[in-house]
């Protein structure tokens, strides 16, 4: 009966909205014969079920098709309005690409989380401003000013995650930082064999090319 009104009088949004099947439940009473109403009803059913169908409509034997308004737009095919699709929450992080002759740093994961356990890129905390001066706190030497590189987009079961990558040249500024705890250093070669997250080992493997680090 919903697709029937929905139709006929060109209704937009989904029925399953509190203000739209309002809307159509009004609708409907107003059109209620003051006699027959069970055959009326009963027609409108039989109508929605083996004429307005929801998937390839017989429009041409429909009774009201001079009056149907989605027909005469057509419109047939986008109403009723589908579902809304469910919008997947996004969320944000800065990575720290720390890169010493050929190799990365990286540290381990705490088990529980996304990429639990998992080698990964050093992730700077939200509250943190400013990139350069937390890496250089972190690894207690001057890092240098961080190049911004290509954002990429990791798509979860539940949520999106925007990456955004900020990479370090220890090699450049003449420093070194050692490996220790959580932390450890990855060859740029042994990229495509490590257990890594699958964005992190897309940003390694696009910097892998030799002249980065020439």
């Amino acid at each position: 009966v919903k697709r029937v009104l929905c139709r006929v009088f060109g209704i937009e949004g989904f029925p399953g909205e509190k203000a739209v099947e309002s809307r159509l439940w009004a609708l409907a009473e107003s059109l209620l014969p003051q006699d027959g109403i069970g055959s009326y009803i009963q027609a409108q059913m039989d109508l929605g079920a083996t004429v307005c169908t929801r998937g390839k409509p017989a429009c041409t034997r429909c009774p009201l098709a001079d009056e149907c308004i989605a027909r005469l737009g057509n419109r047939v095919a986008s109403l009723p309005t589908p579902r809304p699709r469910k919008q997947i929450p996004r969320r944000s992080v800065r990575v720290a690409v720390i890169v010493d002759r050929g190799a990365v740093l990286l540290e381990r994961r705490p088990p529980a989380g996304i990429w639990g356990g998992l080698l990964s890129l050093p992730e700077v905390p939200e509250h943190e401003t400013e990139v350069d001066c937390w890496v250089r706190d972190r690894l207690g030497i001057d890092a240098g000013t961080g190049v911004l590189l290509a954002p990429l987009t990791h798509t979860f079961t539940h949520f999106v995650l925007d990456i955004q990558p900020w990479r370090f040249d220890l090699a450049a500024q003449g420093v070194r930082a050692e490996e220790g705890g959580s932390t450890q250093w990855l060859p740029l070669a042994d990229t495509s064999d490590a257990a890594l997250p699958t964005p992190v080992r897309s940003i390694l493997m696009q910097m892998a090319a030799p002249d980065l680090f020439a």
